[in-house]
């Protein structure tokens, strides 16, 4: 993986993801099941990017500034002399810092290894909880499971640390419902409408194809969005299938009694997170029952996903070409041979170079004269050390030019990897920050409901006591006859006071409950 490949990712499926939000959020979609299948699409587009990058035919676009990149097959300085090795000593075990990119590599690797070790250990705890528990057979929940599935059913099983119902698995897949759940019947229909909707839409598979994506590019924000709003849309999905064959309030007072902070990374949980309850409930009571899918629509989303996607896919980001090298310096002419000696009549002097010796005198011409012996010779100089040729000396000067950029490249990408563990640091803090906010909304949205329970239920009490009384009822009876309603019998009105007095019992435990889950630590 080099620093290309990883600009190259970031910016693909950063653009990829985008496209796809941005569709999924189009006016046009009135159905969630297609803003789902919109968001789906996006998942595996994104999954093919690697593929895409190996076998699709690239088109180039140098937008990076261009490095050297010093292998270890580089021509090394050669240095005249010899150099004598220590004894136990070997400089091969020399070892080095890590390079920037070997850095950034291994951060890659360790994010991916965090979020596809999180998933495999949700499916782990999974798989355990479904072994240790035991198939329900209450009759409740048989009949209805019957009723809404009577072809190839789930495995409905009861364990004891389920907090709030879920599905998991491939299809028919496996429903986990708790204690809690187990022990209220009447959620029976609500529960299972919701999780077999997530089983026949293969909800769970889509689950881990995007934690694989997410593992692949965890390092881009926008895949993080993505996975969160195929999370969210999945489940208003799946509300929207159940409310057709299920009551809205009735669901929707299901899903106020059995709501729980779920944090179960590897299944699809009917209640969710506790901080978005709220807005569900909302989107169910206020949702069109004519919404429809829209295959055409659909069908042109997907289109242009791909077609924005095809050419993204063929980009190549590579480096911009290097500047071209300086000529090298032209080497030294040679020297010219030295002139011959001159007679001993002429004085020549070489500029800037050490007087000659004086010539000795010449001998008399006389022939008797003995020629006396020669005066010894003077010695020779030292020879001058050896120096480098100028090719030599460029090539050291070009060696440290490239050592310098090197270090100072290496400086830069370290920076940079600082300053974007910073920005993760913060974003984190940010994200926090907002789940406590949201978290703190929805518990006072639940105290409010708390609060809103605890009043029906007094109003329904005093109707309850109300009845009771002849003169109140005969009054309800006349009133009924003068609106032209449908007149109810005094002993239908009379029937119906122990009813809402249960009723307004029922809706007060409720409120406690909600009030006891608004209370609990974060």
């Amino acid at each position: 993986m080099s620093l290309e490949l990883i600009v190259e990712f970031f910016g693909k499926s950063g653009l990829v993801a985008g496209v796809g939000l941005l569709l999924a959020s189009l006016p046009g979609f009135r159905s969630a099941a297609d803003r789902v299948d919109v968001l789906r699409a996006t998942v595996g587009v994104i999954l093919l990017l690697p593929l895409a990058a190996v076998i699709a035919p690239a088109f180039e676009l140098p937008i990076l500034p261009a490095f050297a990149v010093e292998t270890a097959t580089a021509s090394a300085p050669v240095w005249q002399g010899s150099v004598t090795p220590v004894e136990g000593v070997s400089l091969s075990s020399t070892l080095r810092p890590p390079t920037a990119m070997e850095i950034l590599i291994g951060v890659w690797i360790l994010g991916a290894a965090a979020v596809i070790g999180r998933f495999v250990l949700g499916v782990l705890t999974l798989r355990r909880w479904t072994r240790a528990g035991q198939a329900v057979t209450d009759a409740a929940w048989t009949r209805a499971l019957e009723a809404l599935a009577p072809g190839r059913r789930p495995r409905l099983i009861a364990a004891s640390a389920v907090e709030a119902p879920l599905s998991w698995g491939l299809p028919p897949g496996v429903v986990l419902v708790g204690p809690n759940c187990l022990s209220r019947p009447e959620t029976a229909p609500a529960v299972l409408a919701h999780e077999l909707a997530h089983v026949r839409r293969a909800d769970w598979m889509f689950l881990a194809l995007s934690r694989v994506a997410l593992a692949l590019f965890w390092f881009n924000p926008l895949v993080w969005l993505l996975q969160a709003v195929l999370a969210s849309r999945t489940e208003d999905a799946a509300d929207a299938a159940a409310v057709t064959v299920v009551d809205r309030q009735t669901y929707a007072r299901t899903l106020v009694g059995l709501a729980a902070d779920f944090r179960q990374p590897a299944a699809i949980a009917m209640t969710g997170e506790a901080h978005s309850l709220s807005k569900r409930i909302t989107r169910i009571m206020n949702a069109r029952s004519s919404s429809r899918s829209r295959p055409l629509t659909l069908a042109l989303a997907v289109g242009a996903l791909v077609a924005v996607a095809t050419p993204i896919a063929a980009v190549e980001i590579t480096q911009r070409p290097p500047s071209p090298p300086s000529a090298p310096a032209p080497a030294d002419a040679p020297r010219p041979p030295a002139p011959p000696t001159p007679p001993a009549a002429f004085s020549v002097v070489a500029p800037l170079a050490a007087p000659a010796p004086p010539a000795p005198p010449a001998p008399p011409r006389h022939q008797d004269l003995q020629v006396p012996p020669a005066p010894p010779a003077p010695p020779a100089p030292p020879a001058p050390p050896e120096r480098f040729t100028e090719q030599e000396r460029a090539d050291l000067r070009r060696h440290s030019e490239q050592i310098r950029v090197h270090a100072a490249e290496a400086g830069v990408h370290a920076r940079r990897a600082a300053e974007a563990a910073v920005r993760v640091r913060v974003d984190e803090e940010q994200i926090r920050a907002q789940v406590a906010r949201e978290m703190a909304a929805a518990r006072v949205q639940m105290r409010h409901g708390a609060d809103q329970m605890v009043e029906g239920a007094r109003e329904m009490r005093r109707e309850s006591q109300s009845l009771r009384d002849p003169a109140y009822r005969a009054r309800q009876i006349e009133r009924a006859r003068q609106r032209g309603d449908r007149v109810p019998t005094d002993a239908e009105l009379a029937a119906l006071a122990p009813r809402l007095a249960a009723q307004a019992d029922e809706l007060e435990q409720q409120a406690v409950r909600l009030r006891d889950q608004a209370a609990e630590p974060s």
